[in-house]
Parts: structure tokens; sequence; C-alpha cells
């Protein structure tokens, strides 16, 4: 059995405990309040985060990762009867939020604890790369500029359209470009930044009746690319 087994008493006793605060916490909310929001924190939830403690066992993570799932299928199986018997005011939704952490917990793994596909081995000592005494070519700045032209294109467009297609050519460049670079952290950050500008922009130009559906449009659409940039950095390097 791995190591993380030895964690369930506790985790389970401190799940019992938050249990039992979110019952008399929703409980006195509903005596309290004739017209109490239909949602409510729930101290409970925090099971959502045990994924995470499979990292501290990363010499057997694949092994403890999936133990940590009984204890969240037990944790939502004893909400949904809170919630039914009627002490648990709103029903559980971390059902749709299981994968989440999972799938964070495996690519924080890749990103600090395992080398990637295509990291190269550190050269012996002694032996300089002959890569790093050439001199930097202006091909390794091409990935700048062709980030820098999409931006300015994206920052210049007037139309609802052209405002549209600048977003689905920027949005892919500024997390694709990021793998031909040095610096693939500090170019995401950059390139956040650029959304950022670029979106605060849109605000102001975009037509009123077309910013809301846009703004969560781009911003899904962005978060998407960029997490799926993450992951595949994560497992290449």
């Amino acid at each position: 059995m791995p190591e993380i087994v030895s964690l369930w008493p506790i985790l389970s006793m401190c799940t019992l405990a938050a249990l039992a605060i979110d019952c008399y916490s929703s409980l006195k909310r509903e005596n309290n309040a004739a017209h109490s929001p239909s949602s409510e924190a729930r101290l409970s939830d925090f099971v959502f985060f045990t994924p995470f403690i499979a990292l501290y066992y990363h010499d057997e993570f694949w092994i403890s990762l999936p133990f940590t799932l009984p204890l969240i299928i037990a944790t939502v199986a004893v909400q949904s009867f809170f919630h039914k018997r009627g002490w648990l005011k709103s029903p559980p939704e971390i059902w749709a939020m299981i994968p989440g952490p999972y799938l964070l917990a495996i690519v924080g793994y890749f990103m600090f604890f395992r080398e990637g596909i295509l990291s190269e081995p550190a050269p012996e000592a002694g032996v300089e790369s002959a890569l790093g005494e050439s001199a930097s070519s202006w091909l390794d700045f091409w990935p700048y500029a062709v980030g820098l032209i999409l931006f300015l294109f994206t920052m210049t467009a007037r139309r609802t359209d052209s405002i549209g297609f600048s977003h689905l050519l920027f949005i892919p460049a500024i997390t694709i470009l990021p793998f031909f670079t040095d610096s693939y952290w500090w170019t995401m950050l950059a390139g956040f930044v650029l959304f950022l500008i670029a979106v605060h922009r849109m605000f102001r130009v975009m037509n009123s009746d077309h910013i809301g559906g846009a703004s969560v449009m781009g911003g899904y659409f962005y978060m998407m690319a960029a997490f799926g940039s993450v992951v595949v950095y994560a497992i290449l390097y």
C-alpha cells in the first residue's frame, strides 16, 4: 500500500468535522435569514485539494493519486445525503470539479518532478556547448516579431468582425510562439499582458451589444489555449 494511505484517518476526521460545521452553518443561516442564498460555501469542499497531496509522494505519484479519489467520492455522497435530509441547503457541485484537480496535479508532477520528453541531459563538466558560444542570430527573434505584428493588427482593427478575427489569430500566437523562445514562462506572461491590453481596447471600440459575448468567448478561448500550452510544455520539457 502507498504511504498516502496513512493519511486517510486524519483526512477522514477533518472531513467529518468540516461536514458537521457545514450542517451547523447551513441550519443556522436558514433559521436566521428568511431569504438565504441558494448557494453556500462549504468547508468540506476542501477535499477538492486532496489530489495535490500525491505530489508530496512523488516517488510513487501514479500509485498515490488514485488513492485520493475514495475520500472525494465519499464526501460528495455524504453531502448529497445531507442535502436530501435538508441539513445542507445547496446540492454538492464538486462532481463537475473532480477532473480539474487531478489534471492540475498531473501537470504539476510533469513540471516539477519529471524531466520532459524533449529535455536535454546536463552537459558533462568541462564541456562547453557550441550553441552557447555561437552568436545570436536574427532568426532567434522571429517569434517576438510575429507576436508584435499580430498585436499591432489587433490594436488597429476597428470593425467588429476584424477585431474578432484578429483575436482569433492573436490568442493562438501568444500561446504557441513561447515554445520557440528560450524563455517560455516570461513569454507567456508577456503574452497575457498584451492580451489584457487588447481586451481593454476591444471594450472601448466594439459595440456594446457585442462586448459581452465577445469577452466571454475570448476569455474562454484564451484560458483553454493557455492551459493546453502549459500542459504540452510540462510534458515535453
